[in-house]
């Protein structure tokens, strides 16, 4: 097999070269591969371009090394393109919420399996104006905090430096309810929301259930509105968070669709965050879902995803 492994050098983490090497000169050694690329990115787009360029007879896979960021751009990349190759995921970044919610193999020897055994999975690409995300768009409270954050503080803290940054600025968060509003399913609805993402996968921010119906192959997005609410609402919010439990508590609203539509009445300027970029389009945003968008690699031992009861609202057809 021939692979080109696409690495942001700049990401959070940097001890990712050693593990690299190990999985390159491993597929090269066990024949597994008779040939690795490598492509450095510099800037940004660059991985995005590099992917979009690809045609399918020239690699049997590509693998994304870095961050979220990194790999929005690889998969938007492949989409735009149109070569369907199968993708890989190398995590070297500060959350990491997609391969994270896969449970895709990290250490190289799992790696490399994975790659001999060649499991692949169809997973849905979601649309937001012009651009695409595998995980979650956002904005409002706290989705801006990953704009905030130094590069060094991420390399040295990981995570938990958005938490740090998240806690030093929640006084003001509580306070900056914006005017929305949802269309959902044809159905419209305004709301002041503090935070609204929408996510592909139930993990967002490092917190593993966030959306916890999401499923990453139900042709389905999973929309979280969190609204306005009391002072002494926000402390059982924010331990609902930690056990998975907030879609019960008053101020969630959790609703599914395929289609969504999203405006901003309040005139004040929101941060959209797009899979840890930010969106310059800005509102309204569409916000659609390409069912089976890309082939991700998966391990071979990896317990296939539970059918989930869509309970909450009628999916458009």
């Amino acid at each position: 097999m021939r692979g080109l492994f696409i690495i942001n050098p700049s990401s959070g983490r940097q001890n990712f070269r050693d593990k690299i090497k190990e999985i390159a000169g491993t597929l090269i050694v066990d024949q597994i591969c008779s040939t690795i690329d490598i492509f450095y990115t510099e800037k940004k787009d660059d991985a995005r371009n590099k992917a979009a360029s690809l045609k399918s007879e020239e690699y049997d896979f590509v693998v994304a090394v870095g961050g979220d960021g990194t790999l929005n751009e690889v998969v938007s990349g492949i989409v735009e393109g149109n070569s369907h190759i199968p993708l890989a995921v190398i995590s070297a970044g500060t959350v990491n919420d997609f391969a994270t919610y896969l449970k895709l193999p990290q250490e190289p020897a799992d790696f490399c399996e994975m790659i001999r055994t060649f499991r692949l999975k169809k997973v849905d690409v979601g649309k937001v104006n012009e651009r695409y995300f595998i995980n979650v768009v956002a904005a409002g409270m706290f989705s801006d905090v990953g704009f905030k954050v130094p590069k060094d503080k991420k390399a040295s803290m990981g995570k938990f430096a958005y938490y740090l940054e998240g806690a030093a600025d929640l006084p003001k968060q509580l306070t900056s309810a914006f005017k929305m509003r949802f269309t959902v399913n044809g159905k419209a609805m305004e709301e002041e929301v503090l935070l609204f993402m929408v996510a592909n996968s139930r993990s967002v921010g490092g917190f593993r259930e966030i959306a916890p119906l999401a499923s990453t192959s139900d042709g389905i997005l999973d929309l979280i509105i969190i609204k306005k609410m009391d002072i002494f609402q926000v402390a059982p919010l924010l331990l609902g968070i930690l056990n998975g439990d907030h879609v019960n508590h008053p101020a969630v609203e959790y609703l599914q669709a395929d289609h969504l539509l999203i405006e901003n009445l309040s005139g004040e300027k929101l941060n959209i965050d797009y899979d840890g970029e930010q969106l310059m389009s800005g509102f309204p945003l569409e916000i659609r879902m390409i069912a089976g968008g890309i082939n991700i690699l998966v391990s071979p031992v990896k317990e296939e995803e539970k059918p989930i009861i869509n309970w909450l609202l009628p999916i458009s057809q």
